[in-house]
């Protein structure tokens, strides 16, 4: 190849170089504009200040000097480092155990900081185990009976006592609210903040509104699309995200996840990991730049895939080799990162709390080696049938328990009585009942003979019907959840290095809020760890009659059940008779 032609393929390259090198700084720069996060991948600043040191001798001054312009307005990206505004985080980690945690230190940098510079202990749930439940009553402090909250199908105008967003709103504090179970439909606090429903939602409805691009991306996941897919095109939709706080990082994610699942189709294991690690980060991108721009008093945040991903492939974690980045230890890295996120935006005088719901194990091996699940939709509309009275009826699994939640306290006794009256071929009970401290209109139920076969479910009936309807062979689930639980304190005033004895559920909600300087009530049964407790205002509960909440329109009337489902909380309905 001759000299010349050389000459013009380096040129034509530097040229291209240029190009693309301006292209992204006018990217970065507008992205920065919309949003001040935008830019947090600062190794592509090395490009342009690259091209602008080989360009000066290859193309015309004036090229040269656009270039160098666009250097600079590449390199003009900031990334907020002063100290954020909430004096409180509180960041939940469904279904997060010690077990995990502390088995995998090495890769958990922020939990095994957090341990050595502030408090933990094991946190102790309470039965029934089901996440709706158990996050209510660790923001109200109150029990299940109490908040009237004992299922899935609920909204958070359905919860009788204020939780602690109420009463720090009432307070005069500003509130960040992102993805709190039971936290739908949203309102706008009185006090400023923003509030970002949890995956219960059944629509995109978000406080302020221009956040409801996040909910519109999560829920456009779902198998009823005609609700949300028309709302934004692709690139619309990135730009929306972008404008309310995603980062470039997490779009670079998207695309790269994007091109490998069209050219190498990954399994629906990986799939469903990637989809909920994606999620993660867009939350996490969402959470940090709100709270810049509102300014909250109080921070809430809560990550989920530590409990999906756990019920899913729990079995594939305690399989696992050394070094082996299984999709239960990949959803605890994340939240680890989230973790060490938020602690690089506390100020000196802020306090943190992790805490967790439950904890998690593997499924008992039970039954035919554990391989089966009740079902909930057949005994929901048989109770329905047969004690409609003592209604609306709630049947949510975990494992291989049930929960059967019912409209009237007064009438335990009777449902007691119908639930026993659903006999096997045989006439013996299907179920064994028992009651649930502190939630008086619930039930706990699991199957009074767990040897279920493939035999006995083509013959087998339950008060008359297929037993097909009641329970079915699976080994879609191996994890459940376990009393054990996580709790963690940080910042001022918490000494380092503590170990707590074990922390009641109820503790939770007045450690909250005596950490954030407000007062809990006297009747909530719990006390504050750690932290000084304010002097406790009688009650709280007249403020929820007070609560404006907005109307939720047609379609709202819900909850997300194609997430319920692929959660295996609850099922499609009645399951067809093995032939």
């Amino acid at each position: 190849m001759s000299k010349v032609s050389v000459g013009r393929l380096w040129k034509a390259l530097v040229w291209l170089l240029a190009a693309a090198t301006a292209g992204l700084a006018v990217v970065s720069l507008a992205g920065s504009l919309l949003n001040p996060f935008f830019m947090d991948v600062p190794a592509l600043v090395l490009l342009p200040l690259v091209a602008a040191v080989i360009s000066v001798r290859h193309v015309p001054t004036r090229t040269a000097q656009a270039l160098a312009a666009a250097v600079t307005a590449f390199a003009a990206w900031r990334f907020p480092h002063a100290p954020a505004s909430p004096k409180l985080f509180v960041l939940g980690v469904d279904g997060a155990t010690f077990e995990v945690i502390d088995a995998h230190a090495d890769v958990l940098p922020n939990f095994t900081r957090l341990k050595a510079q502030g408090a933990r202990g094991v946190l102790r749930s309470v039965e029934p185990m089901f996440s709706p439940l158990l996050w209510t009553t660790i923001a109200s402090g109150r029990t299940p009976d109490e908040h009237g909250v004992r299922g899935f199908r609920v909204h958070s105008d359905d919860c009788k006592v204020a939780r602690f967003w109420d009463i720090a709103e009432e307070k005069g504090e500003a509130v960040g609210l992102y993805k709190w179970l039971v936290d739908y439909p949203p309102r706008a606090f009185k006090t400023g903040g923003f509030w970002v429903p949890s995956w219960l939602a059944p629509d995109v409805q978000t406080s302020p509104p221009e956040l409801s691009v996040v909910k519109e991306l999560e829920l456009s996941k779902r198998l009823r699309r005609k609700q949300v897919a028309a709302k934004h095109g692709t690139a619309a939709l990135a730009l929306d995200l972008v404008k309310v706080g995603v980062r470039l990082s997490t779009l670079q994610k998207a695309v790269a996840w994007s091109v490998r699942e069209k050219l190498t189709h990954p399994d629906p294991v990986q799939t469903n990991v990637e989809l909920q690690k994606l999620r993660g980060w867009v939350d996490r991108d969402v959470y940090v730049a709100q709270v810049y721009r509102t300014n909250p008093g109080i921070a809430s945040f809560t990550y989920y895939a530590t409990d999906g991903l756990a019920h899913l492939y729990w079995d594939k974690y305690a399989a696992a080799g050394p070094g082996q980045v299984t999709p239960v230890l990949a959803a605890y890295m994340q939240a680890d990162t989230i973790l060490g996120d938020i602690r690089a935006i506390m100020g000196p005088d802020a306090r943190l709390i992790v805490v967790s719901d439950h904890g998690f194990k593997a499924m008992d091996g039970t039954g035919l080696a554990g391989q089966f699940a009740p079902l909930t939709e057949g005994l929901r509309a048989r109770m329905g049938t047969l004690l409609p009275a003592a209604g609306p009826y709630d049947v949510t699994k975990v494992g291989h328990k049930l929960t059967l939640g019912f409209g009237d306290p007064s009438m335990r006794d009777a449902v007691r009585t119908a639930v026993l009256s659903l006999t096997d071929a045989s006439g013996a009970a299907f179920y064994k009942t028992e009651d649930v401290e502190g939630a008086g209109a619930t039930l706990g139920l699991t199957l009074a003979d767990e040897q279920i076969t493939a035999e006995r479910l083509k013959t087998d009936t339950v008060g008359g019907e297929p037993i097909a309807n009641y329970v079915t062979l699976t080994d879609a689930y191996t994890g459940t959840h376990k009393f054990n639980g996580v709790f963690y304190a940080f910042g001022a005033g918490v000494p380092a290095g503590q170990e707590l004895p074990e922390v009641p559920l109820l503790d939770a909600a007045p450690t909250i809020l005596a950490a954030a300087g407000l007062p809990a009530a006297e009747n909530m049964p719990g006390k504050a760890q750690i932290f000084p407790e304010l002097p406790r205002v009688p009650s709280w509960d007249g403020l929820v009659s007070q609560l404006q909440w907005v109307d939720v329109g047609e379609g709202g009337g819900g909850v997300n059940e194609d997430q319920l489902k692929a959660l295996g909380y609850i099922d499609s309905g009645p399951a067809p008779a093995p032939k």
